[in-house]
């Protein structure tokens, strides 16, 4: 008994001196990003210029792994049938599909990116170039929808007003924007060299990618051997579950949201074409792309083609945003809960939390990102709270504690707030009854 009260009191010591250390560690960590703020940001800006082609690879790899899967199960009888042993026809299957994955991967961007910025300078050219015309066939089809009632103002903005807002803006642009021809060219030259380095960085992130799809079991494998390895077996079940739930929420959402903003892209330009909208591929590509940022991104996307779409018809315009407003309520309650589902488990108010922290910290993409990341959050704050509450002989489902109003110290139940009511009434009336007795 001596024996095993000293081994317990060298564990307790242990892992007392363990949780000091490391705090002490956390302490000390953040005392020195606070000092060496810069120095930190920059090595963190040169560490991400050179991970970028890994990191570009993984997305893509991320992103073609459903396609791969999909693949490989159309062809896998054709390979048993041909290859000579299992081996040979998981390779050549896994090869053939992860290459077919890449050129349909590729295709899409290819046609997203060839559809959009052609129309789209052309567009930006043609308002630039007719903006004045624009400007003056709207303000023509106010007045015709007034019925003359402001023909006076519209008409005198239209004769002497449009120009001269162009060129004001202009001349504001000229004054608040100081170049010359020595930084054009330096702003040139740098923004080609950038340009350059992504493409470049996109093509050894197509190479990265397919080395990640073919050796992807290897990779998991070496990373459960690693993390069983490092922690006790309790601790490797937690983080592998953990693991596992998070790639559901990734894969649930970000593929499912792709898939959503796919068709709701289809059915705006299936719509444009029906009812003649103008610029119908740019139109629905953008509807489509912005579609894709959790809820603000149909209101994104709905600005500009509005804007594009009422200055060249103005009628058409609102018809549009009509149409657009219409799609996107199917959208939020049809097309995408049965799409997405409950795949990240959070409610309406942690999307908003994580879509707005998000945009703050990392624009566009942290939009995207930051609500699977915050369902993983949520997750492993609710498995925590779980095990506490459960350690405490507390009731684990969360509608037990909307009415609670404290812990019965004696029997360790949860009570109520109408039972908390009933039993001060109960009191009162027994105190009463014994006040009048006496």
């Amino acid at each position: 008994m001596p024996e095993e009260n000293e081994k317990l009191e060298r564990r307790q010591f242990r892992k007392k001196l363990g949780s000091y250390v490391f705090a002490a560690c956390v302490v000390i960590l953040f005392y020195f990003l606070l000092r060496n703020g810069r120095s930190v940001s920059t090595a963190l800006d040169h560490f991400n210029k050179v991970i970028q082609p890994i990191f570009i690879g993984f997305v893509m790899a991320f992103l073609m792994n459903p396609m791969m899967g999909f693949f490989e199960k159309r062809f896998q009888k054709i390979f048993t049938r041909v290859c000579k042993t299992e081996v040979g026809a998981k390779k050549g299957n896994r090869a053939l599909s992860t290459i077919l994955a890449l050129i349909v991967f590729v295709g899409i961007l290819v046609f997203i990116v060839g559809s959009i910025v052609p129309n789209l300078i052309s567009t930006i050219i043609y308002l630039a170039n007719h903006i004045e015309e624009q400007i003056a066939a709207v303000l023509d089809w106010c007045n015709v929808i007034t019925k003359g009632n402001y023909e006076e103002a519209l008409m005198k903005a239209k004769d002497n007003n449009i120009g001269d807002l162009v060129d004001q803006g202009l001349d504001f642009v000229d004054q608040y924007i100081d170049y010359d021809e020595t930084d054009m060219m330096s702003m040139v030259t740098t923004s080609v060299l950038s340009v350059g380095k992504f493409v470049v960085n996109i093509i050894i992130g197509m190479f990265v990618s397919v080395y990640v799809l073919l050796s992807k079991e290897t990779f998991k494998a070496q990373t459960k051997k690693l993390v069983c390895g490092i922690f006790v077996p309790k601790y490797s079940n937690i983080i592998l579950e953990i693991s596992r739930k998070s790639g559901d929420i990734f894969y649930g959402f970000i593929i499912g949201k792709i898939i959503d903003s796919a068709i709701i892209g289809a059915i705006c330009y299936i719509g444009c074409l029906i009812m003649s909208m103008p610029y119908p591929v740019l139109v629905s590509v953008i509807v489509g792309v912005t579609n894709i940022v959790p809820v603000f991104g149909p209101y994104i996307g709905a600005v500009p083609t509005v804007i594009i779409i009422f200055l060249t018809e103005p009628m058409k315009g609102i018809y549009f945003l009509i149409f657009i407003l219409i799609l996107q309520q199917i959208d939020g309650n049809l097309i995408g809960p049965k799409i997405l589902g409950d795949s990240t488990g959070i409610s309406s108010f942690w999307v908003v939390f994580a879509v707005v922290v998000g945009a703050g910290f990392f624009g566009v993409g942290g939009m995207i990102v930051a609500v699977p990341i915050v369902a993983i959050v949520y997750y492993i704050i609710s498995r925590i709270s779980d095990y506490l509450v459960e350690k405490r002989d507390l009731p684990k489902d969360t509608s037990e504690y909307i009415l609670m109003d404290y812990i019965d110290l004696d029997t360790n139940e949860l009570i109520k707030h109408q039972e908390n009511v009933s039993k001060r009434k109960t009191h009162f009336s027994l105190n009463l009854i014994n006040h009048k007795k006496k």
